[in-house]
């Protein structure tokens, strides 16, 4: 019953070995439908994947197209009216994600669940309505995500999620909060880091955080790209421990006010 209910979606770059450590009984007892999404991982972690887990359907693609595209791939080619979407990086069991469908189950107006990701947020009681939700772990009602728009491939990376809970909740759809299931998430290991991924990665955050609120509050001068800009380059001067962190945010502002885009011409990440 449950592969005719849910599709489990994990996105994976590099992660091939964090992802059978932390996803590999679930894939294995295959209760689910799965679709791995390797990002042009080029370390053959799609081989890796592929042999290991031979039940799960793998697309891989040929250039890393960021989380919310990539995303977007796995849920055209579903056949599930629901869709769990995972990192790599969090661990879960069959029993946990069972409860949690049939909990989302019994609300007719949501768009999406997320479970505790935190200890320190797993409480026994009732899903709660919230604004926002972690993109880490989201359970998906796929007919009203695709009425929404699926996420916003205008973005590689972060805010992809925050964009997509806002036009979530404009269209009169809620998101619950249900802290009464837990998914333990090991956040930062999805993929073994280096100076280059740490500098795109906060590159997209720059540019993406210029990007989210310029769409969402145009005319807000608190959250204006110029502002931002500066507060991340203040920072860059100024920190005595990040600076390469706020340089490569700096970098990223600037390059969204100079209209440069998330992705090049060819489809590769900017940065």
């Amino acid at each position: 019953m449950s592969k005719q209910l849910l599709t489990l979606i994990v996105i994976s770059y590099k992660s091939a070995k964090i992802l059978e450590q932390n996803l590999g009984g679930v894939i294995d007892d295959d209760h689910f439908d799965i679709i791995i999404v390797d990002n042009a991982s080029g370390d053959k972690s799609d081989d890796s994947i592929r042999m290991r887990f031979p039940n799960v359907k793998l697309i891989g693609l040929k250039q890393n197209v960021g989380y919310g595209r990539a995303a977007n791939v796995a849920i055209k080619s579903l056949n599930t009216p629901y869709a769990l979407l995972l990192n790599p990086d969090l661990s879960t069991s069959t029993k946990d994600i069972g409860k949690f469908l049939q909990l989302a189950q019994g609300y007719t107006n949501t768009a999406i669940w997320a479970p505790a990701t935190k200890l320190a947020d797993n409480q026994d009681c009732e899903p709660e309505c919230v604004e926002w939700v972690s993109g880490c772990a989201m359970l998906l009602d796929i007919k009203k995500i695709i009425e929404v728009g699926l996420f916003d491939e205008n973005i590689f990376l972060f805010f992809e999620e925050t964009d997509l809970c806002k036009r979530v909740i404009e269209k009169g759809y809620s998101i619950k909060f249900c802290r009464n299931i837990f998914f333990n998430h090991q956040s930062g290991i999805a993929c073994e880091q280096s100076a280059n991924i740490t500098w795109l990665k906060n590159w997209h955050y720059g540019w993406s955080r210029c990007y989210y609120y310029s769409k969402h509050k145009p005319n807000s001068q608190k959250y204006c790209a110029t502002r931002q800009f500066r507060q991340y380059r203040r920072k860059w001067l100024t920190s005595l421990t990040k600076r390469s962190k706020y340089k490569a945010q700096a970098a990223g502002a600037k390059a969204f006010i100079k209209g440069h885009k998330a992705f090049n011409p060819d489809g590769s990440a900017n940065s």
